[in-house]
């Protein structure tokens, strides 16, 4: 009996059940957007993309500027889910960062303002035409160099591009760079001008060739410096001089100088001159009448340096010579010092010829070509 009211009682609130739910159904239906309840708000995050069956929101449904960046996940607009010809120019704001885009190229009708950076133009890809570009991004050669190359420097002539500087000073200092080759003088003389440095890519690669008797392959300046080429004077008429310093005190650093024909050959001639030699070599070919270091008047300061010839450094009328850590070689004489005349040795090699001194020569820690101590007399 108990049983039997239970099953009466359960039956009855199963049937009004049933009953609420087909009674409410119309009103749910009645809502906007095909089912969603009027008034009703939807809880942030409540509905997500799997609740969503496929094609149920279409564009009509979608209010202008309700989709913002905020509302979308990084990645989740690919390419497969954009039509083709979906995106317009008038559908993008603003400029489109270039990180945003992939590789790609553009015509020169493409580029209607700014400049572009050289390096995003590899090399082989192509030219741009020259009303098309500016070069306001690549680097500029500052106007107190100039480059003296066989082809693309400023001038192919070494002595041309010196001849050009007329403005130089303490203030505008310039340098004439010689890129690699052998230049050939002929009988002129590339002269030096104060305040114009004169720089070569190497003693092995860079060579300036020359036979003006006299006057020198290679004139120095005060207040200059020649460094890193080779020079190479030779001829069969006059005195053949690699450099000539006439009352004048250049630098002459990592410099070979070769000399050889004439009446007399001479590495480098100093007359009223106070040069400075450093890590220079000098090479004179001939006898008697060969010089490597020719000095007059004159104060030469020579270091780390090597001097061959006939006769290795003369000094003579007044002037003081001074060797430090040099070596020197001559066939007949490694050192000349003339009356009136000082000549100064440290720490350096006197190989070959005998010494000959008439003025005041004073040795400190000078060995000969056997390296035995050397007394200077």
């Amino acid at each position: 009996m108990e049983h039997s009211r239970l099953r009466t009682t359960g039956s009855l609130a199963m049937a009004f059940a049933i009953s609420l739910a087909t009674t409410m159904t119309p009103a749910l239906g009645a809502g906007p957007d095909n089912g969603a309840p009027a008034g009703a708000t939807i809880a942030d995050g409540a509905v997500t993309y799997r609740t969503i069956a496929p094609g149920a929101i279409t564009n009509s449904k979608i209010v202008d500027g309700a989709i913002n960046d905020a509302k979308l996940g990084f990645g989740a607009v690919t390419t497969p889910k954009i039509a083709d010809g979906a995106v317009t120019d008038a559908k993008i704001a603003g400029p489109v960062a270039g990180h945003k885009i992939g590789r790609h190229g553009h015509d020169a009708a493409d580029i209607v303002q700014g400049t572009i950076d050289v390096r995003h133009l590899p090399v082989g890809t192509g030219t741009v035409a020259a009303g098309d570009h500016t070069h306001d991004v690549l680097p500029k050669k500052p106007a107190t160099i100039l480059v003296v190359a066989p082809s693309g420097g400023d001038y192919a002539n070494p002595i041309d591009a010196v001849n050009a500087i007329a403005d130089a000073s303490a203030e505008k200092p310039y340098l004439v760079r010689i890129a690699p080759g052998t230049y050939d003088l002929g009988l002129a003389t590339l002269a030096m001008k104060p305040y114009v440095d004169i720089e070569g890519s190497g003693e092995l690669t860079t060579r300036l060739r020359g036979g003006a008797s006299d006057a020198g392959v290679v004139a120095g300046a005060t207040d200059a410096e020649l460094r890193n080429l080779t020079i190479e004077a030779a001829g069969a008429e006059g005195n053949i001089i690699g450099i000539f310093n006439g009352t004048t005190s250049p630098r002459i650093t990592r410099v070979t100088v070769r000399a050889e024909g004439g009446k007399s050959a001479f590495g480098i001639y100093s007359m009223n001159a106070s040069p400075m030699l450093t890590d220079v070599s000098v090479s004179v070919g001939g006898g008697v009448d060969s010089f490597g270091l020719f000095n007059i008047h004159a104060s030469p300061m020579v270091r780390n340096s090597s001097i061959r010839a006939g006769n290795g450094m003369y000094t003579s009328s007044s002037g003081t010579a001074t060797l430090e850590g040099t070596t020197v070689t001559g066939t007949y004489l490694t050192i000349f010092t003339d009356t009136g005349a000082t000549t100064l040795v440290a720490n350096s090699r006197l190989a070959g010829g005998r010494i000959a001194n008439n003025g005041i020569m004073k040795c400190v820690g000078v060995y000969d070509g056997s390296f035995e101590p050397v007394q200077c007399r």
